[in-house]
C-alpha cells in the first residue's frame, strides 16, 4: 500500500504544481510531501521533479511516472468499488465531461430532481466541446454525441436524438424562403468551427444521401454559443431535437427541411472500466437515460406555411 500511497502524493503534487497545495488535499504536512517525493525518487532511481523556489515541474521521467500512475489509481479505485458497489447507497463525487449545448441547455433541467432523488452525490461538470482525455482529468462519465473513437472505454448508450435544422422567425422573414437544401447555400450557417465536419450538413436525395457544406461570417467555438447565437436571429443551426425541442415549443425557432434531414445521433457515456458497476455512477446513468428518452419521446413539429418552408 505504500506505493500505492506515494503514487497518489505523487499524481496531486504534478496536478497543483507544488508541495503546499498538494499537501492540502492529501492530509499531510508540506515537508512530509517533500519527504515522499524523495523517497520514490530514491526507490525509482530517477528525478520526477525539477524544484525551483517557486514552483515544481515534472521531468519527463515524471511525465511517464504521472500517466501510468493515474491509470493503476483509477484501476486500484475500480477494484474497490466493485467490492463495495453492491447494495450501496449512491454517494459521493462524479465527474462528468459532456459538451456545452447538451450541458446548459438539457442537463440543468434535470439537476434538480436529481438532486433531490439522490442527495449524497456531488456533481462536477466539466463542459467543453473539445475531447478531453478520461483519464487524465480524472472524469468518472463523458458524454459523448456521435460516434465513439476511444475503444478502451466502457460505453452505455443513453439515448438516439434526431438533428433538427433550424432558425429564428425574426432571421426567415429577414433572410426569405428555404425550400430546399441547396438553398442553404445564401444564408448564414452557424456551427462549431472548430470540431472538423461540422459544417457538412447530411440530407436525404432521393435513396442516397448528399452532404451540403454551409459557412456562416460568425464563428464560435462552443455549441451552446451556437445556440443561443441561432435563437437570436443569427443564422441558421442544426441541432439535437432534445435541445432545440423548448425554443420550437415556444416559437423562438422553426425547424426547417424536416423531410431531408431527419438525421439521428446516438448520446452515448464513457466510461473507465469499473466505474459503471458503482451505485453512485449507476445511479447517474439510470437517471440520464430515463429524463433523456422522456423527452426524446415527443416529436419535433413540423414549421408553419408562412415562413416559406415544406410542409410534411
Amino acid at each position: 500500500m505504500r506505493s500505492a500511497e506515494d503514487m497518489a502524493v505523487m499524481v496531486r503534487v504534478a496536478e497543483r504544481g507544488g508541495f503546499t497545495a498538494a499537501a492540502e488535499d492529501v492530509g499531510l504536512t508540506p515537508s512530509a510531501v517533500a519527504k515522499v517525493i524523495s523517497r520514490l525518487e530514491q526507490r525509482l532511481g530517477v528525478r520526477l521533479l525539477n524544484r525551483t523556489t517557486r514552483r515544481v515541474t515534472l521531468t519527463a521521467e515524471g511525465e511517464r511516472y504521472v500517466g501510468k500512475a493515474r491509470r493503476i489509481l483509477a484501476e486500484i479505485e475500480s477494484f474497490e468499488n466493485d467490492l463495495t458497489a453492491q447494495g450501496a447507497t449512491p454517494r459521493g463525487l462524479i465527474r462528468v465531461s459532456c459538451g456545452t449545448s447538451v450541458g446548459i441547455d438539457v442537463l440543468l433541467r434535470g439537476l434538480p430532481e436529481f438532486r433531490i432523488l439522490y442527495p449524497e452525490i456531488e456533481l462536477d461538470f466539466v463542459l467543453s466541446d473539445r475531447r478531453v482525455d478520461l483519464i487524465d482529468e480524472q472524469i468518472d462519465v463523458a458524454l459523448r454525441l456521435g460516434t465513439l473513437t476511444d475503444s478502451s472505454m466502457v460505453s452505455r448508450r443513453i439515448s438516439t436524438f434526431t438533428k433538427v435544422i433550424c432558425a429564428s422567425p425574426e432571421y426567415l422573414r429577414q433572410a426569405g424562403r428555404i425550400v430546399t437544401p441547396d438553398d442553404l447555400s445564401s444564408h448564414e450557417c452557424l456551427y462549431v468551427t472548430a470540431m472538423p465536419g461540422l459544417n457538412s450538413w447530411p440530407f436525404r436525395d432521393g435513396a442516397g444521401v448528399r452532404n451540403i457544406e454551409v459557412r456562416g461570417r460568425i464563428q464560435f467555438n462552443s455549441a451552446a454559443a451556437v445556440f443561443a447565437a441561432c435563437v437570436a436571429g443569427l443564422g441558421i443551426g442544426r441541432f439535437s431535437d432534445v435541445v432545440a425541442r423548448p425554443e420550437i415549443d415556444a416559437e423562438r425557432l422553426v425547424p426547417l427541411l424536416t423531410h431531408e434531414a431527419p438525421w439521428t445521433v446516438d448520446l452515448t457515456a464513457l466510461m473507465p472500466n469499473g466505474r459503471q458497476h458503482t451505485p453512485k455512477i449507476r445511479a447517474f446513468l439510470d437517471f440520464l437515460g430515463t429524463m433523456f428518452n422522456t423527452q426524446a419521446r415527443h416529436p419535433v413539429p413540423v414549421a408553419p406555411s408562412q415562413y416559406g418552408l415544406r410542409l410534411q
